[in-house]
């Protein structure tokens, strides 16, 4: 008879855990729903706000912009063999990573997907910082361009004109 009284504690045992596990699975699913309710609520605004994506395609038309003056400028300051390289290398870096969420945006815009809502968050979190590198590389650029007119137009002067057989 023991034995038998034992085997019934265990069973009972059990009953109490399933509902404790029960419970705790519904408490979860709760918290879950109400997590992605939050994240909707957040990313909800930057789908109606049309400003909002107008003010990411300007920033990243800008940055497009800048990213092109400075290759042309690295281009200029590798055949000049001017020392700038290193600090627009530098600078090219800093902008790619400032802008790194408004290209990717604008890569999957680009090509029909899918912008999910972290990338949309990424983005809307990224726009001053690209806006504000952005303009900061834009001076840079100007400053090297003055330095490279500055460094060639002297170059240009030391050196004798050549003459050609039609001069």
């Amino acid at each position: 008879m023991g034995m038998l009284s034992d085997k019934k504690k265990k069973r009972f045992s059990q009953r109490g855990r399933f509902k404790k596990r029960a419970f705790a699975a519904t408490v979860a699913i709760l918290v879950v729903g109400t997590s992605v309710s939050a994240a909707h609520s957040l990313v909800l605004p930057m789908l109606i706000d049309e400003t909002i994506e107008q003010r990411a395609t300007a920033a990243f038309t800008y940055q497009n912009q800048v990213s092109q003056s400075l290759a042309e400028t690295i281009g200029e300051a590798e055949a000049h063999g001017l020392p700038l390289l290193d600090a627009l290398y530098t600078v090219e870096e800093q902008l790619n990573e400032a802008c790194g969420p408004l290209q990717e945006a604008g890569r999957r815009h680009i090509e029909g997907e899918d912008l999910g809502s972290l990338l949309q968050i990424a983005v809307f979190n990224a726009m001053d910082g690209c806006e504000a590198k952005s303009q900061e590389v834009a001076y840079y650029v100007r400053l090297a361009r003055s330095y490279s007119a500055q460094v060639t137009d002297s170059k240009q002067a030391d050196e004798a004109p050549i003459r050609t057989a039609w001069d």
